[in-house]
């Protein structure tokens, strides 16, 4: 089964534009080698590092999604790990697709169920709850109950 996944990887500032794509490609055909399929690929370009690695202060950055057998993912790592061009790589798993509601992305359709028990009923006030200290099942909760009964649990430090 192939997930999503996105590579976020860094490649040495020296090359010039045809060794960059080169190095791209590189990394292109390492994810077809271990099975996986190639999605987008967005060049950031030049950017200055967060802070300085191997001696190196800036580097390209380029970010890939791809479809891979997560079984595959560390035989993908070890490879890049020994990169003369890619100095730096990150591999994310995306989350999971979420149900959207008129076809936006990133809102979510709650369940029947979780609407219904987020409604008060009417016969409980808005903005009224169970007592404190009492659980769902209507019995006392011995965190609460010990919190509440012993105060002087509580350590202060005098200086």
């Amino acid at each position: 089964m192939l997930r999503d996944y996105e590579i976020l990887y860094i490649v040495r500032p020296e090359l010039d534009e045809e060794q960059l794509q080169s190095a791209i490609g590189s990394v292109d055909r390492l994810i077809q080698s271990v099975g996986g399929q190639g999605q987008k690929t967005d060049v950031w370009g030049r950017r200055r590092l967060a802070y300085e690695v191997d001696r190196l202060r800036e580097g390209h950055y380029v970010l890939t999604d791809f479809q891979l057998d997560p079984q595959r993912v560390p035989e993908m790592e070890a490879t890049l790990k020994i990169s003369d061009t890619v100095f730096r790589h990150l591999i994310v798993r995306k989350p999971d697709a979420v149900k959207t509601k008129g076809g936006r992305p990133g809102t979510q359709i709650p369940e029947p169920a979780e609407v219904a028990e987020s409604v008060p009923s009417a016969d409980e006030p808005a903005g009224e709850s169970q007592a404190a200290g009492e659980s769902e099942a209507g019995g006392v909760d011995e965190a609460a109950s010990e919190s509440e009964l012993s105060p002087a649990t509580a350590t202060t430090s005098e200086a």
